[in-house]
């Protein structure tokens, strides 16, 4: 069942964001449009989809960059969170802190946003907008629609691809995942921090195995973590480092 929370008109988009000018963004390599809509969608038993979006200033000025997150609908029982710098819990609607970038400089580190269905199946949609703090009129927004459903990922993917979750949790020396993929091509495991950026990467081969992430050298905190086949993400989660 679908919530509806807040629902945003073209024309109030349009008058709020029509004197966008010096942010852009985007998203692996691609430059979005003002307003954009991406589409994610995955099965409502994964625990969390991740999407990481690069800010860039085109201003001739170093920019002080906020981040302000509206729901417009969500799935009941669904759980949404975003880092800008730092990860905010879900009831964060504005990041309290400006994150500078430099004239012409791209920030590809600070900001992912993050969903959860936990479990529960249906389309939900929230805007991120970054501005200017001391000019809020001049930004950019992007609109995320998460769509899940109950159909589980080897009928997602054509393929049996199983993955369990980490152990164990927290860990301290390692962190362990078991998998069964059976995929054409290989898979990628990607460990970040909680501010977005790659901490470490896996090449995971088709077939029965144990991912083992040595988590000694990292710091204590969370992490997160995607297991993703060419352009289709097979897992997502978090886990937590403790020494």
């Amino acid at each position: 069942m679908t919530k509806r929370i807040l629902i945003l008109t073209s024309f109030v988009i349009v008058v709020l964001f029509a004197n966008a000018q010096s942010l852009s963004l985007s998203h692996d390599g691609t430059t979005l449009e003002p307003n954009e809509v991406i589409t994610l969608t995955g099965p409502a038993t994964n625990d969390e989809m991740v999407i990481e979006l690069d800010v860039t200033n085109n201003g001739s000025s170093t920019m002080a960059v906020l981040v302000k997150k509206v729901e417009n609908y969500l799935v009941e029982g669904s759980e949404n969170t975003f880092c800008w710098g730092l990860c905010f819990p879900p009831f964060v609607y504005q990041s309290p802190n400006s994150i500078e970038i430099g004239a012409g400089a791209t920030n590809d580190l600070d900001f992912s946003g993050h969903y959860n269905p936990k479990t529960n199946e249906g389309e939900s949609s929230i805007s991120y907008v970054f501005f200017d703090e001391a000019n809020p009129d001049d930004s950019v927004m992007v609109v995320l629609i998460f769509t899940t459903n109950m159909t589980d990922v080897s009928d997602q993917f054509g393929e049996t691809n199983l993955i369990s979750d980490a152990y164990p949790n927290p860990a301290n020396n390692f962190a362990h995942f078991d998998y069964n993929l059976q995929i054409k091509e290989g898979a990628s495991m990607k460990i970040y921090s909680l501010i977005g950026s790659i901490v470490d990467e896996y090449i995971v081969a088709s077939g029965y195995g144990t991912i083992k992430i040595e988590t000694a050298k990292l710091e204590e905190g969370f992490y997160f973590y995607t297991l993703t086949t060419g352009s289709k993400e097979i897992k997502s989660g978090k886990f937590v480092v403790k020494h």
